[in-house]
């Protein structure tokens, strides 16, 4: 599989972030799907497969938890990664939710490496 064929959905509402991640995405060879709210994310789950979902904790409509919730069911095999301006021992978390989290502001540099960790993206970095 090439890597424009892997999809990741960004789940951001920050405007200004979801446009950064996304040009880093797709310069990164990514196919990416973004949206701003829960809701959306919902109705891109029950039409699209996702390899990565990048999710943020805090959306205006739920919190990034019951989506990842909602994702884990949909799509057992995709790899979610949570970003967040909080410490992850400050939110509950269920065991084997997130495969990972990340910290905002979020250092891309980190996210690339994260990327290419996860064997299904390793293949054409």
């Amino acid at each position: 599989m090439r890597q424009a064929e892997k999809k990741i959905l960004v789940v951001e509402d920050e405007k200004l972030m979801i446009w950064s991640l996304g040009i880093s995405l797709a310069k990164w060879g990514f196919n990416v799907c973004p949206v701003s709210t829960a809701a959306e994310a919902i109705v891109q789950l029950e039409n699209c497969g996702f390899d990565v979902i990048l999710l943020d904790y805090q959306l205006p409509d739920q919190d990034g938890l019951q989506v990842a919730r909602r994702a884990r069911e949909m799509h057992p095999a995709a790899v979610i990664f949570l970003v967040t301006a909080f410490q992850l021992n400050e939110i509950s978390v269920d065991a084997g939710l997130i495969d990972g989290y990340f910290n905002k502001p979020l250092d891309l540099q980190q996210l690339r490496q994260a990327l290419i960790s996860i064997p299904a993206c390793a293949s054409s970095t």
